[in-house]
Protein backbone atom coordinates (compact mmCIF):
# COMPACT_ATOMS: atom_id res chain seq x y z
CA UNK A 1 0.00 0.00 0.00
CA UNK A 2 1.06 3.58 -0.65
CA UNK A 3 0.25 6.47 1.71
CA UNK A 4 1.07 9.73 -0.06
CA UNK A 5 0.64 13.32 1.06
CA UNK A 6 1.47 16.77 -0.34
CA UNK A 7 0.60 20.41 0.27
CA UNK A 8 -2.56 19.87 -1.77
CA UNK A 9 -4.31 16.90 -3.30
CA UNK A 10 -6.41 17.73 -6.38
CA UNK A 11 -8.82 14.80 -6.80
CA UNK A 12 -10.57 16.78 -9.63
CA UNK A 13 -13.94 15.08 -9.03
CA UNK A 14 -14.05 16.80 -5.62
CA UNK A 15 -12.49 20.00 -4.18
CA UNK A 16 -8.75 20.23 -3.44
CA UNK A 17 -7.66 18.83 -0.07
CA UNK A 18 -4.97 20.70 1.83
CA UNK A 19 -2.41 18.30 3.36
CA UNK A 20 -4.60 15.36 2.36
CA UNK A 21 -3.48 11.76 2.12
CA UNK A 22 -4.01 9.48 -0.87
CA UNK A 23 -4.05 5.76 -0.22
CA UNK A 24 -3.40 3.46 -3.19
CA UNK A 25 -2.61 -0.23 -3.44
CA UNK A 26 0.49 -1.65 -5.10
CA UNK A 27 -1.33 -1.72 -8.47
CA UNK A 28 -2.05 2.01 -8.23
CA UNK A 29 -5.77 1.60 -7.51
CA UNK A 30 -7.06 4.39 -5.28
CA UNK A 31 -8.38 3.18 -1.93
CA UNK A 32 -9.24 6.49 -0.33
CA UNK A 33 -8.49 10.23 -0.18
CA UNK A 34 -8.39 11.54 3.38
CA UNK A 35 -9.04 15.13 4.47
CA UNK A 36 -7.20 16.07 7.71
CA UNK A 37 -10.37 17.83 8.86
CA UNK A 38 -12.48 14.68 8.64
CA UNK A 39 -13.38 12.14 11.29
CA UNK A 40 -12.25 9.35 8.97
CA UNK A 41 -8.75 10.86 8.91
CA UNK A 42 -8.55 10.98 12.71
CA UNK A 43 -9.77 7.43 13.02
CA UNK A 44 -7.30 6.13 10.45
CA UNK A 45 -4.20 8.14 11.28
CA UNK A 46 -4.71 9.72 14.69
CA UNK A 47 -2.54 12.55 15.98
CA UNK A 48 0.67 10.57 16.05
CA UNK A 49 0.79 9.51 12.40
CA UNK A 50 -0.08 6.31 10.56
CA UNK A 51 -1.59 3.52 12.58
CA UNK A 52 -1.21 1.00 9.78
CA UNK A 53 1.67 -1.31 10.49
CA UNK A 54 4.58 -1.53 8.06
CA UNK A 55 3.38 1.59 6.25
CA UNK A 56 5.35 4.73 5.64
CA UNK A 57 3.91 8.10 4.71
CA UNK A 58 5.44 9.53 1.52
CA UNK A 59 5.57 13.30 1.99
CA UNK A 60 5.97 15.68 -0.96
CA UNK A 61 6.17 19.43 -1.45
CA UNK A 62 3.77 20.62 -4.13
CA UNK A 63 0.45 19.34 -5.41
CA UNK A 64 -0.72 15.89 -6.44
CA UNK A 65 -3.14 15.42 -9.32
CA UNK A 66 -4.24 12.55 -11.57
CA UNK A 67 -2.21 11.52 -14.60
CA UNK A 68 -2.58 13.89 -17.55
CA UNK A 69 -4.66 13.20 -20.65
CA UNK A 70 -3.16 14.42 -23.93
CA UNK A 71 -6.40 14.75 -25.87
CA UNK A 72 -4.83 15.66 -29.23
CA UNK A 73 -1.46 14.53 -30.51
CA UNK A 74 0.12 13.56 -33.84
CA UNK A 75 2.61 11.00 -32.59
CA UNK A 76 3.64 9.97 -36.09
CA UNK A 77 5.00 13.48 -36.77
CA UNK A 78 7.55 13.27 -33.95
CA UNK A 79 10.44 13.02 -36.42
CA UNK A 80 9.76 16.66 -37.41
CA UNK A 81 11.09 18.00 -34.11
CA UNK A 82 12.98 21.25 -34.66
CA UNK A 83 12.56 21.01 -38.45
CA UNK A 84 9.84 23.59 -39.15
CA UNK A 85 9.88 27.36 -38.77
CA UNK A 86 7.80 29.20 -36.21
CA UNK A 87 5.27 31.98 -36.40
CA UNK A 88 4.57 32.18 -40.13
CA UNK A 89 0.92 31.18 -39.95
CA UNK A 90 -0.99 28.02 -40.82
CA UNK A 91 -0.85 28.42 -44.63
CA UNK A 92 2.96 28.51 -44.55
CA UNK A 93 3.03 25.67 -42.01
CA UNK A 94 0.91 23.46 -44.30
CA UNK A 95 3.23 24.14 -47.23
CA UNK A 96 6.34 23.41 -45.16
CA UNK A 97 5.04 20.20 -43.58
CA UNK A 98 4.09 18.87 -46.99
CA UNK A 99 7.71 19.28 -48.09
CA UNK A 100 9.34 17.79 -44.99
CA UNK A 101 7.02 15.03 -43.80
CA UNK A 102 8.70 12.17 -45.62
CA UNK A 103 11.31 10.16 -43.70
CA UNK A 104 12.47 6.56 -43.39
CA UNK A 105 10.42 4.04 -41.42
CA UNK A 106 13.23 3.65 -38.89
CA UNK A 107 13.52 7.40 -38.36
CA UNK A 108 9.77 7.78 -37.87
CA UNK A 109 9.45 4.85 -35.47
CA UNK A 110 12.50 5.84 -33.44
CA UNK A 111 11.09 9.34 -33.00
CA UNK A 112 7.70 7.89 -31.97
CA UNK A 113 9.36 5.77 -29.28
CA UNK A 114 11.28 8.74 -27.87
CA UNK A 115 8.15 10.91 -27.93
CA UNK A 116 6.21 8.30 -25.99
CA UNK A 117 9.03 8.10 -23.43
CA UNK A 118 8.80 11.87 -23.01
CA UNK A 119 5.02 11.79 -22.53
CA UNK A 120 5.26 9.08 -19.89
CA UNK A 121 8.00 10.99 -18.03
CA UNK A 122 5.75 14.06 -18.17
CA UNK A 123 2.91 12.33 -16.36
CA UNK A 124 0.71 11.59 -19.37
CA UNK A 125 -1.34 8.40 -19.02
CA UNK A 126 -3.58 8.53 -22.10
CA UNK A 127 -3.51 10.06 -25.57
CA UNK A 128 -5.98 10.92 -28.30
CA UNK A 129 -3.64 10.22 -31.21
CA UNK A 130 -4.13 11.23 -34.83
CA UNK A 131 -2.86 8.63 -37.31
CA UNK A 132 -2.73 8.92 -41.08
CA UNK A 133 -0.66 5.74 -41.36
CA UNK A 134 0.23 2.73 -39.20
CA UNK A 135 3.62 4.07 -38.07
CA UNK A 136 2.58 4.34 -34.40
CA UNK A 137 0.79 0.98 -34.15
CA UNK A 138 3.91 -1.02 -33.23
CA UNK A 139 4.62 1.28 -30.29
CA UNK A 140 1.00 1.21 -29.16
CA UNK A 141 1.15 -2.59 -29.01
CA UNK A 142 3.47 -2.27 -26.00
CA UNK A 143 0.58 -0.98 -23.89
CA UNK A 144 2.60 1.66 -22.05
CA UNK A 145 -0.07 4.34 -22.53
CA UNK A 146 -3.78 4.23 -23.19
CA UNK A 147 -4.59 5.44 -26.72
CA UNK A 148 -7.70 6.31 -28.63
CA UNK A 149 -6.53 6.36 -32.22
CA UNK A 150 -8.21 8.69 -34.69
CA UNK A 151 -7.61 7.45 -38.23
CA UNK A 152 -7.55 10.78 -40.02
CA UNK A 153 -8.50 11.06 -43.67
CA UNK A 154 -8.70 13.87 -46.20
CA UNK A 155 -9.33 14.18 -49.91
CA UNK A 156 -10.91 16.85 -52.11
CA UNK A 157 -11.96 14.60 -54.98
CA UNK A 158 -15.54 13.38 -54.37
CA UNK A 159 -15.07 10.41 -56.71
CA UNK A 160 -12.25 9.12 -54.46
CA UNK A 161 -14.21 9.34 -51.20
CA UNK A 162 -15.11 5.66 -50.98
CA UNK A 163 -11.58 4.60 -51.94
CA UNK A 164 -10.02 6.80 -49.24
CA UNK A 165 -12.56 5.62 -46.71
CA UNK A 166 -11.74 2.00 -47.53
CA UNK A 167 -8.06 2.70 -46.76
CA UNK A 168 -9.09 4.05 -43.37
CA UNK A 169 -11.14 0.92 -42.70
CA UNK A 170 -8.01 -1.14 -43.42
CA UNK A 171 -6.10 0.77 -40.71
CA UNK A 172 -9.01 0.30 -38.30
CA UNK A 173 -8.89 -3.45 -38.89
CA UNK A 174 -5.12 -3.56 -38.43
CA UNK A 175 -5.31 -1.72 -35.11
CA UNK A 176 -8.16 -3.83 -33.78
CA UNK A 177 -6.20 -7.00 -34.44
CA UNK A 178 -3.56 -5.89 -31.93
CA UNK A 179 -5.47 -7.27 -28.97
CA UNK A 180 -5.51 -10.73 -30.56
CA UNK A 181 -1.78 -10.66 -31.27
CA UNK A 182 -0.64 -9.43 -27.85
CA UNK A 183 -2.31 -11.60 -25.17
CA UNK A 184 0.41 -10.75 -22.64
CA UNK A 185 -0.80 -7.14 -22.31
CA UNK A 186 -2.77 -6.23 -19.17
CA UNK A 187 -6.57 -6.16 -19.64
CA UNK A 188 -6.83 -2.36 -19.78
CA UNK A 189 -4.25 -2.26 -22.56
CA UNK A 190 -6.25 -4.70 -24.65
CA UNK A 191 -8.72 -1.95 -25.39
CA UNK A 192 -7.61 -0.15 -28.55
CA UNK A 193 -10.53 2.16 -29.35
CA UNK A 194 -10.37 3.66 -32.81
CA UNK A 195 -12.34 6.17 -34.86
CA UNK A 196 -12.31 7.45 -38.42
CA UNK A 197 -12.18 11.20 -38.42
CA UNK A 198 -11.81 14.16 -40.82
CA UNK A 199 -8.66 16.27 -40.88
CA UNK A 200 -10.13 19.75 -41.23
CA UNK A 201 -13.09 21.55 -42.82
CA UNK A 202 -11.02 22.59 -45.84
CA UNK A 203 -9.60 19.14 -46.69
CA UNK A 204 -12.71 16.95 -46.88
CA UNK A 205 -15.67 16.75 -49.23
CA UNK A 206 -19.26 16.46 -48.03
CA UNK A 207 -19.28 12.91 -49.41
CA UNK A 208 -16.30 11.95 -47.26
CA UNK A 209 -17.86 13.64 -44.22
CA UNK A 210 -21.05 11.65 -44.75
CA UNK A 211 -19.09 8.36 -44.81
CA UNK A 212 -17.31 9.35 -41.58
CA UNK A 213 -20.63 10.30 -40.02
CA UNK A 214 -22.17 6.94 -40.94
CA UNK A 215 -19.20 5.13 -39.36
CA UNK A 216 -19.53 7.16 -36.15
CA UNK A 217 -23.25 6.40 -35.91
CA UNK A 218 -22.82 2.70 -36.66
CA UNK A 219 -19.86 2.13 -34.32
CA UNK A 220 -20.66 4.75 -31.67
CA UNK A 221 -17.28 6.28 -32.49
CA UNK A 222 -15.76 9.61 -31.49
CA UNK A 223 -14.95 12.42 -33.91
CA UNK A 224 -12.07 14.89 -33.65
CA UNK A 225 -11.50 17.65 -36.20
CA UNK A 226 -9.19 20.66 -36.48
CA UNK A 227 -11.26 23.83 -36.30
CA UNK A 228 -10.77 27.53 -37.07
CA UNK A 229 -7.02 27.43 -36.63
CA UNK A 230 -6.39 30.43 -38.86
CA UNK A 231 -8.39 33.53 -39.74
CA UNK A 232 -8.47 32.79 -43.46
CA UNK A 233 -10.15 29.42 -42.86
CA UNK A 234 -13.53 31.12 -42.57
CA UNK A 235 -12.77 33.29 -45.62
CA UNK A 236 -12.56 30.16 -47.78
CA UNK A 237 -16.13 29.20 -46.98
CA UNK A 238 -17.58 32.70 -46.94
CA UNK A 239 -15.87 34.27 -49.95
CA UNK A 240 -13.61 31.70 -51.71
CA UNK A 241 -10.51 33.73 -50.99
CA UNK A 242 -7.82 34.35 -48.40
CA UNK A 243 -4.29 33.20 -47.70
CA UNK A 244 -5.27 29.64 -46.81
CA UNK A 245 -7.28 29.22 -50.01
CA UNK A 246 -4.41 30.60 -52.10
CA UNK A 247 -1.88 28.26 -50.44
CA UNK A 248 -4.04 25.17 -50.84
CA UNK A 249 -4.80 26.07 -54.47
CA UNK A 250 -1.07 26.16 -55.20
CA UNK A 251 -0.86 22.37 -54.63
CA UNK A 252 -2.82 21.64 -57.82
CA UNK A 253 -6.33 21.83 -59.20
CA UNK A 254 -8.05 20.27 -56.17
CA UNK A 255 -9.68 23.56 -55.22
CA UNK A 256 -10.74 24.65 -58.71
CA UNK A 257 -14.34 23.70 -57.98
CA UNK A 258 -14.41 25.00 -54.42
CA UNK A 259 -17.83 26.49 -53.68
CA UNK A 260 -18.67 29.03 -51.02
CA UNK A 261 -21.29 28.04 -48.46
CA UNK A 262 -21.96 31.55 -47.13
CA UNK A 263 -21.37 30.00 -43.71
CA UNK A 264 -18.17 29.82 -41.70
CA UNK A 265 -16.05 26.68 -41.66
CA UNK A 266 -17.49 25.32 -38.41
CA UNK A 267 -21.11 25.42 -39.53
CA UNK A 268 -20.27 24.29 -43.06
CA UNK A 269 -18.61 21.14 -41.72
CA UNK A 270 -20.61 20.17 -38.66
CA UNK A 271 -23.88 20.02 -40.60
CA UNK A 272 -22.47 16.85 -42.19
CA UNK A 273 -21.45 15.30 -38.86
CA UNK A 274 -23.60 13.50 -36.25
CA UNK A 275 -25.67 15.52 -33.80
CA UNK A 276 -25.46 13.06 -30.94
CA UNK A 277 -21.89 11.72 -30.98
CA UNK A 278 -18.99 12.98 -28.90
CA UNK A 279 -17.05 15.44 -31.03
CA UNK A 280 -13.83 17.27 -30.23
CA UNK A 281 -13.03 20.54 -31.99
CA UNK A 282 -9.29 21.18 -31.93
CA UNK A 283 -7.44 24.51 -31.75
CA UNK A 284 -10.41 26.92 -32.08
CA UNK A 285 -7.96 29.82 -32.23
CA UNK A 286 -10.40 32.07 -34.10
CA UNK A 287 -13.69 30.71 -32.74
CA UNK A 288 -16.20 33.30 -31.54
CA UNK A 289 -19.03 33.25 -29.02
CA UNK A 290 -21.46 32.78 -31.93
CA UNK A 291 -19.49 29.71 -33.04
CA UNK A 292 -19.62 28.24 -29.55
CA UNK A 293 -23.34 28.88 -29.23
CA UNK A 294 -24.07 27.38 -32.65
CA UNK A 295 -21.96 24.28 -31.99
CA UNK A 296 -23.67 23.59 -28.67
CA UNK A 297 -27.12 24.03 -30.20
CA UNK A 298 -26.21 21.61 -33.00
CA UNK A 299 -24.60 18.97 -30.78
CA UNK A 300 -24.74 18.73 -26.98
CA UNK A 301 -21.68 16.45 -26.91
CA UNK A 302 -18.95 18.94 -27.84
CA UNK A 303 -15.47 19.16 -26.31
CA UNK A 304 -13.12 22.04 -27.19
CA UNK A 305 -9.45 21.07 -27.29
CA UNK A 306 -6.80 23.73 -26.91
CA UNK A 307 -3.14 23.29 -27.88
CA UNK A 308 -1.76 26.68 -26.83
CA UNK A 309 1.91 26.12 -27.59
CA UNK A 310 1.06 24.90 -31.09
CA UNK A 311 -1.12 27.96 -31.58
CA UNK A 312 1.81 30.17 -30.62
CA UNK A 313 4.23 28.14 -32.73
CA UNK A 314 2.08 28.39 -35.86
CA UNK A 315 -0.05 31.54 -35.63
CA UNK A 316 1.48 33.33 -32.62
CA UNK A 317 -2.06 33.67 -31.25
CA UNK A 318 -4.10 32.01 -28.50
CA UNK A 319 -7.84 31.34 -28.33
CA UNK A 320 -10.08 33.60 -26.24
CA UNK A 321 -10.14 31.45 -23.09
CA UNK A 322 -12.57 33.75 -21.29
CA UNK A 323 -15.08 33.09 -24.05
CA UNK A 324 -14.92 29.32 -23.47
CA UNK A 325 -14.87 29.69 -19.69
CA UNK A 326 -17.93 31.94 -19.67
CA UNK A 327 -19.80 29.54 -21.95
CA UNK A 328 -19.09 26.61 -19.64
CA UNK A 329 -17.37 24.65 -22.42
CA UNK A 330 -15.85 21.23 -21.83
CA UNK A 331 -12.20 21.98 -22.49
CA UNK A 332 -9.41 19.48 -23.09
CA UNK A 333 -5.65 19.88 -23.50
CA UNK A 334 -3.55 18.68 -26.44
CA UNK A 335 0.11 18.97 -27.35
CA UNK A 336 -0.41 18.69 -31.13
CA UNK A 337 2.88 17.40 -32.58
CA UNK A 338 6.60 17.98 -32.69
CA UNK A 339 6.03 19.59 -36.06
CA UNK A 340 4.30 22.44 -34.23
CA UNK A 341 5.57 22.35 -30.66
CA UNK A 342 8.69 22.52 -28.52
CA UNK A 343 7.62 19.65 -26.24
CA UNK A 344 4.90 17.05 -25.75
CA UNK A 345 4.22 18.14 -22.18
CA UNK A 346 0.69 18.78 -20.94
CA UNK A 347 2.15 20.76 -18.03
CA UNK A 348 3.91 23.07 -20.50
CA UNK A 349 0.53 23.71 -22.14
CA UNK A 350 -1.02 24.53 -18.75
CA UNK A 351 1.84 26.88 -17.90
CA UNK A 352 1.28 28.76 -21.15
CA UNK A 353 -2.43 29.14 -20.47
CA UNK A 354 -1.75 30.22 -16.88
CA UNK A 355 0.73 32.83 -18.09
CA UNK A 356 -1.65 34.40 -20.60
CA UNK A 357 -4.97 33.76 -18.81
CA UNK A 358 -4.15 33.86 -15.09
CA UNK A 359 -7.85 34.30 -14.27
CA UNK A 360 -8.41 30.57 -14.88
CA UNK A 361 -8.21 28.73 -11.52
CA UNK A 362 -5.63 25.97 -11.22
CA UNK A 363 -8.36 23.49 -10.30
CA UNK A 364 -10.12 24.27 -13.60
CA UNK A 365 -6.91 23.93 -15.63
CA UNK A 366 -6.20 20.55 -14.07
CA UNK A 367 -9.74 19.44 -14.86
CA UNK A 368 -9.14 20.32 -18.52
CA UNK A 369 -5.92 18.28 -18.43
CA UNK A 370 -7.35 15.22 -16.69
CA UNK A 371 -11.02 14.39 -16.21
CA UNK A 372 -12.37 16.25 -19.26
CA UNK A 373 -9.98 14.46 -21.59
CA UNK A 374 -10.67 11.11 -19.95
CA UNK A 375 -14.41 11.63 -20.37
CA UNK A 376 -14.10 12.53 -24.03
CA UNK A 377 -11.84 9.56 -24.82
CA UNK A 378 -14.01 7.19 -22.78
CA UNK A 379 -11.30 6.40 -20.23
CA UNK A 380 -12.99 8.05 -17.24
CA UNK A 381 -13.96 4.80 -15.50
CA UNK A 382 -10.28 4.33 -14.73
CA UNK A 383 -8.52 7.64 -15.40
CA UNK A 384 -9.02 11.36 -14.88
CA UNK A 385 -9.68 11.72 -11.15
CA UNK A 386 -8.32 10.51 -7.83
CA UNK A 387 -11.33 8.53 -6.74
CA UNK A 388 -11.80 5.22 -4.95
CA UNK A 389 -11.58 2.31 -7.38
CA UNK A 390 -9.83 4.24 -10.15
CA UNK A 391 -6.26 3.77 -11.32
CA UNK A 392 -5.50 7.26 -12.68
CA UNK A 393 -1.77 7.51 -12.05
CA UNK A 394 -0.52 10.22 -9.71
CA UNK A 395 1.51 13.26 -10.73
CA UNK A 396 3.47 15.50 -8.40
CA UNK A 397 3.66 19.10 -9.61
CA UNK A 398 6.34 21.12 -7.83
CA UNK A 399 7.40 24.78 -7.74
CA UNK A 400 3.79 25.92 -7.58
CA UNK A 401 2.67 29.23 -6.05
CA UNK A 402 0.88 27.63 -3.10
CA UNK A 403 -0.48 30.90 -1.73
CA UNK A 404 -2.33 31.81 -4.92
CA UNK A 405 -2.57 28.22 -6.16
CA UNK A 406 -1.06 29.03 -9.54
CA UNK A 407 1.53 27.44 -11.74
CA UNK A 408 4.80 29.29 -12.26
CA UNK A 409 7.25 29.35 -15.14
CA UNK A 410 9.42 26.95 -13.12
CA UNK A 411 6.69 24.39 -12.33
CA UNK A 412 7.72 20.80 -12.99
CA UNK A 413 5.91 17.47 -13.02
CA UNK A 414 7.00 14.02 -11.95
CA UNK A 415 5.03 10.81 -12.14
CA UNK A 416 5.00 9.23 -8.66
CA UNK A 417 2.55 6.36 -9.18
Amino acid sequence: MHFITADYIFPISSPPVKNGIVVADDEGVIQEVYDPQSTAYSQQFGSSGLRTQNSKLETHNGIICPGFINAHCHLELSHLKNKLTEGNGLPHFIKEIAMRRNASEDEIKDAIMKAEDEMIAGGIVAVGDISNFNHSFEQKKKGRLRYHTFIEIFDLVPERAEEEFKKALGLVKELREIQHSKPELPPSSLQFPVSITPHAPYTVTSKLLNLISDFANTHDALISIHNQETKSENEMFLERKGELFETLSSFGNYYDNWKVTKLNSLESTMMHLPKFKKTQLVHNTYSTSDDVTWAHLYNMFIWWCTCPNANLFIENKLPDYKLFLDAGCKMTIGTDSYASNWSLSVLDELKTISKHASFIPLEKLLQWATLNGAEFLGFDKELGSIKKGKRPGLNLVTKVDLERLQLTKDSQVRKIL
